[in-house]
């Protein structure tokens, strides 16, 4: 890999400046040639032109970078190399007013591994330069460029992201980007590209961010031993569990999860999620008396990276991408830690052993509730490393498939009410006939005969609203002055701290709770579904609440629980409650993030 030393300005070059900084000189910079020639450090300053010249490059691009500073690119190819060379070093070259062309500046090649090999017929190499240097006032530039010069990769990929604007803007057609178009205003939303004639269900069981989400068993460690299969699938084994704990040995000789893994090995159900990317394009922003709010925006996602669109960030831990993540299928249960069992009954009375027992997501046990979110987050820690309380870009993960998927945001008349008019909480586990499909319960008969247990499942994550509410992580929110501030972080998380690695989202919502009728915008932080308006009803335009009241730090509730009515749903967010919160109907999922374990 070639490596540049640090640029020297020549002699000729700083006198150019000392004229620059006086005002009786500007700088235009020309042209980038390569040379040969193996020069040491002590000889850059001095040079005033280079010697053993191989290519020269007209300037594509200038760009002040600061007041004192600009960017000078240029693109090499080998197009017409007769020759091969080692490219040993770089000189800038700029029009001083009362000289002419000059050397301005040099930088050496260090490495000894840049080298430009002569064209052969059939490939052609080429080297990307961007060489930033001092120019004592910026604003003395000539940022005016031979149109005859090489278009860098630089000017390709902005000139790809401008593409990829205006596409959104006017609407993708592809047929692997799937999207919605979210009239706030006008309480409309309409599926775009390859979702428009498509229903949900089976017809996006074929794409892989919908229909490759799959129930899986993980065990501690964060290895994949089994996937669900119904037992009319030609796939069927009988290997996955609900249970907790595999119920056959099971053996795997390939792969990352290769090894023997006894009965009895403990493991959960989780819901294998695969990476996308996406694209949130803000067709009309409303500037509110601090940050903006959306009134119409079209969502996007696509399993390949395309121009403009971004990997989601659920698959971004500290700067570290995750090719899959595994979500919680079920409300966190508890796993005691002296009998090694799942506590099935769940008479917590928030008393969990927090050295000592962990959280489960296993099938037909009553969820873990009473108890902080930092109790849970110790509980979950207890599980070993890379797992994690869901936070807030897992969650909004679920939110986006949801919409694209359903075409709605009233995701409780698109999917199912759930547990959320009774003041019971049922076992998990109600949803495993539909295994990775979403669906509801329905309401019993005429006769009343028949007891349903009420839940609601999507994709695989069942109860994602009703039952429990439950906690959020990587979300923190200071309130004063009428607004709050959002924090958000991705990993080490901590309550009532907006210290790094948490951030300032730029989405402030106003001190007021109510239905939701709009949600707040950044650039940065445009996966986020957090609410900044309040003038809905229970039907449209999203159909749950948002609590944002309350002064001071305060953290983050999901979902809505039971007894929650028309308020629960996928975007119920609670940003009201302290650190030292908890409640009977308060639960929490797990996130199993790979190099989180790393």
């Amino acid at each position: 890999m070639a490596e540049f030393s640090k640029l020297i300005i020549t002699d000729k070059g700083q006198a150019l400046l000392a004229k620059m900084v006086v005002g009786t000189g500007s700088v235009e910079f020309t042209k980038i040639s390569t040379s040969s020639t193996n020069y040491s450090e002590n000889q850059l300053q001095g040079l005033t032109t280079l010697a053993n010249v191989q290519q020269t490059s007209l300037i594509s691009k200038v760009t002040r970078t600061n007041e004192v500073a600009i960017q000078v690119e240029a693109a090499f190819t080998n197009a017409e190399l007769k020759d091969g060379y080692y490219m040993r070093a770089l000189g800038l070259y700029a029009i001083d007013p009362d000289v002419g062309e000059i050397l301005y500046a040099v930088t050496r090649e260090v490495s000894g591994n840049c080298y430009m090999p002569a064209y052969n017929g059939v490939t052609i190499s080429g080297a990307y330069v961007q060489l930033v240097t001092t120019i004592g006032n910026a604003e003395n530039v000539t940022l005016n460029v031979d149109p005859a010069a090489v278009a860098t990769i630089g000017d390709i990929e902005y000139l790809q992201e401008q593409i990829a604007d205006l596409q959104a803007q006017i609407g993708y057609m592809d047929d692997d980007v799937f999207g919605v178009e979210a009239d706030f205003a006008n309480r409309v939303f309409v599926r775009l590209a390859g979702a428009a004639h498509r229903t949900p269900g089976a017809m996006f069981n074929g794409v892989p961010m919908f229909g490759g989400r799959k129930r899986c068993n993980v065990t501690n460690d964060g290895k994949v031993v089994a996937y669900w299969h119904d037992e009319n699938d030609l796939d069927y084994d009988g290997l996955f569990t609900t249970t907790g704990a595999l119920t056959q040995e099971i053996t795997i000789t390939e792969g990352e999860n290769t090894g023997t893994y006894p009965v009895g090995t403990p493991v959960q159900v989780m819901v294998e999620q695969p990476k996308f990317y996406y694209k949130v394009v803000p067709l009309v922003l409303e500037k509110t008396e601090k940050g903006s709010l959306i009134r119409k925006a079209r969502y996007y996602v696509s399993a390949e990276k395309k121009p403009g669109f971004k990997l989601h960030p659920a698959f971004i831990e500290n700067g570290k991408v995750n090719d899959k993540i595994y979500l919680s299928a079920y409300e966190a249960g508890l796993f005691l830690g002296t009998t090694k069992q799942v506590d099935l009954e769940g008479d917590y009375d928030g008393a969990a052993d927090l050295a000592n027992d962990s959280l489960c997501s296993v099938s037909n046990c009553v969820p873990l509730s009473n108890h902080t979110r930092a109790e849970f987050r110790s509980l979950v820690h207890n599980k070993g490393k890379g797992w994690e309380l869901a936070y807030a870009a897992t969650t909004s993960l679920t939110q986006l498939l949801m919409i694209i998927e359903y075409g709605a945001f009233n995701t409780q008349n698109a999917i199912g009410r759930g547990n959320v008019d009774s003041s019971m909480t049922y076992k998990t586990g109600a949803s495993d006939i539909l295994g990775n499909a979403s669906g509801a319960s329905v309401e019993p008969d005429e006769t009343g005969t028949e007891e349903i247990t009420p839940f609601v499942c999507y994709r695989g994550e069942e109860n994602v609203w009703g039952n429990l509410s439950t906690w959020m992580d990587g979300l923190n929110r200071y309130g004063e002055n009428g607004f709050l501030t959002i924090y958000i972080a991705d990993h080490d998380f901590s309550d009532d701290n907006g210290d790094a690695p948490y951030e300032d989202c730029g989405i402030y919502p106003p001190l007021k709770s109510g239905m939701i009728s709009a949600f707040g915008y950044s650039e940065k932080f445009d996966y986020l579904f957090i609410p900044v308006e309040f003038d809905g009803d229970s039907e449209l335009p999203v159909g749950d609440r948002g609590y944002a009241a309350g002064t001071g730090w305060r953290v983050a509730r999901y979902g809505g629980g039971q007894g929650s009515g028309d308020y629960a749903g996928g975007f119920y967010l609670s940003l009201n409650s302290t650190s030292s919160y908890r409640d009977s109907a308060l639960g929490g999922r797990l996130v199993y993030v790979p190099s989180k374990a790393k």
